[in-house]
């Protein structure tokens, strides 16, 4: 039988002999320690807060060579007295800490501010205006606390123009204040495309100046009625403008009607009002009517109301009276003759093509 006696006292022993760290081990394991720890604090403090003290100026994001165009354009905005930050950071500490932390990447990879904000714009663009790209240092998307630190919400009218606006009501609707007011700081550069023609090298004040005309600064047309068609609210000119300057022939009784043939004979005088509500810029002299209606969100939206002629039960049977009388040009202002089926293509208003019947060529 083991003696289990002799097995404790050696293992005492060995306990015995474990030698201890002497003071001076301590003092220097502790000195370590407190060096690494202020090697670590003095890092945070260079990554963060020297950053930090420089970015409450504009002037520190215009040290960034691709930011040149929006230091720019920030200049020559009406709201040049504020700095970057008072629009594009929120206030608590976590936003800060992510707010100079993208500010930081962009310094070591100014690369992906450029394809951030792009896919942010084109994001907006899908959405529906729903999100507010950003237009500034870090791609940060401007928040409605930023605007609401200054201006009210309990306004309806614009004193520039004689736009009717319950901004109350369009908040409660969910729309942020940067999808109609994008172009304010920036003009809208990068969601036009003028970054990526425009090297940062060749731009000055001149160039900005011109890139902050009133038509890319002021909310437009385009994105009201695009907006108010995708919610189905109404388009009716009075209700976003108090006064109105209504052409003599729009007032005519059968102009709903009869305003498709007029286009057809020569649809270049609608652009000089309905130009807001293109989708993309085209050539007047090379396009149809028929791609005009589909590229100008005020007729495409329009346009998506079945009319009063198509509600009939017997519709089947007059639509070829009506064809006859009113010219099949005028179905193909909703209609194709063949399916669409190019994804890319917006197509027509409806799905229905005239040959899912009919045999045309």
């Amino acid at each position: 039988m083991p003696d289990n006696t002799n097995l404790g006292l050696n293992t005492m022993d060995h306990l015995k002999e474990v030698k201890r760290p002497g003071p001076c081990k301590v003092r220097k394991y502790a000195i370590a320690a407190v060096i690494l720890a202020g090697v670590f604090v003095l890092f945070m403090m260079l990554w963060y807060y020297v950053p930090a003290a420089g970015s409450n100026e504009a002037a520190y994001c215009a040290r960034c060579h691709a930011m040149t165009p929006e230091y720019l354009t920030w200049q020559q905005s009406s709201h040049a007295q504020f700095q970057c930050k008072d629009c594009h950071r929120e206030s608590g500490m976590q936003n800060f800490l992510s707010y100079q932390g993208r500010i930081i990447g962009n310094i070591f990879y100014p690369g992906a501010r450029d394809a951030d904000k792009k896919k942010g714009a084109e994001d907006k663009k899908d959405s529906g205006g729903k999100r507010a790209a950003g237009d500034g240092p870090g791609d940060v998307a401007v928040p409605d606390s930023a605007c609401l630190g200054c201006h009210s919400e309990n306004r309806s009218y614009s004193p520039s123009s004689d736009t009717v606006v319950p901004h109350e009501k369009h908040r409660k609707a969910g729309v942020n204040c940067a999808t109609c007011h994008a172009g304010l700081a920036h003009g809208r550069i990068v969601e036009r495309g003028v970054t990526e023609k425009v090297n940062p090298d060749e731009w000055n004040q001149a160039l900005a100046k011109e890139q902050m005309d009133f038509k890319y600064t002021t909310p437009r047309m385009a994105v009201c009625l695009d907006c108010h068609g995708k919610r189905q609210v109404t388009e009716k000119c009075s209700v976003c403008h108090s006064r109105q300057i209504v052409p003599a022939s729009h007032k005519s009784n059968g102009f709903e009607r009869d305003h498709g043939r007029t286009a057809q004979e020569d649809f270049k005088p609608c652009n000089l009002c309905h130009s807001y509500s293109m989708t993309k810029p085209v050539d007047l002299l090379e396009i149809n009517v028929r791609d005009y209606i589909k590229t100008n969100s005020f007729c495409f939206n329009c346009h998506l109301q079945k009319p009063s002629t198509h509600k009939d039960e017997d519709f089947g049977k007059l639509h070829a009276e009506l064809t006859k009388t009113r010219g099949i040009e005028n179905c193909f202002g909703c209609h194709d003759i063949n399916e669409n089926k190019n994804p890319q293509d917006r197509g027509p208003v409806n799905k229905v093509y005239c040959n899912s019947c009919h045999w045309f060529k």
